[in-house]
C-alpha cells in the first residue's frame, strides 16, 4: 500500500501545478449566447446607421482639413518650443563652462602665487 504524504496543508496549496489541466470553463447558456448575438447585431446596425447619417450633418472635408491644419499648427508650435528649450539649455551650458573656466583660472593663479612665494629649497625635487 502506498503511503500518502502527510505534509502541511499550506505547503501543498503554495505549490503551483504548471502543466496540470484545470477545470474547463463552463459554456454559456444558449439563451445568453443568443442574447449577446442580438445585442452585438443591434450595436453594429446602430453604428452603421449613425455613420451613414453623419455626413448629412457634418461636412467631412471641412473637418478633415481643419484637423490637418490644427495638426500642422501644433507641430510648428512643438518645434518652436523645442528650439526655445534647446536655446535655454545651450545658454545654461555656456554659463556653466564659463563658471568652471573662471574657478579653474583662479585656482591656477593661486597655485602659481603659492609656488612663487615658497622658498626654492622646498620646490626643488630630485629628478628621476
Amino acid at each position: 500500500m502506498k503511503q500518502r504524504r502527510s505534509g502541511p496543508i499550506q505547503a501543498r496549496s503554495r505549490e503551483r501545478k504548471v502543466f496540470a489541466k484545470g477545470p474547463r470553463p463552463r459554456q454559456r447558456a444558449p439563451w445568453r449566447q443568443g442574447l449577446e448575438g442580438v445585442l452585438l447585431l443591434a450595436l453594429g446596425v446602430g453604428l452603421l446607421a449613425f455613420l451613414s447619417w453623419l455626413p448629412q450633418r457634418i461636412d467631412a472635408l471641412v473637418v478633415v482639413s481643419e484637423a490637418i491644419a490644427d495638426l500642422i499648427r501644433g507641430l510648428s508650435q512643438l518645434l518652436e518650443a523645442l528650439l526655445g528649450i534647446g536655446a535655454v539649455l545651450l545658454l545654461a551650458a555656456l554659463l556653466l563652462v564659463g563658471l568652471i573656466a573662471l574657478v579653474s583660472g583662479c585656482v591656477r593663479i593661486l597655485r602659481a602665487f603659492s609656488q612663487a612665494l615658497t622658498p626654492a629649497a622646498k620646490r626643488s625635487r630630485p629628478q628621476r
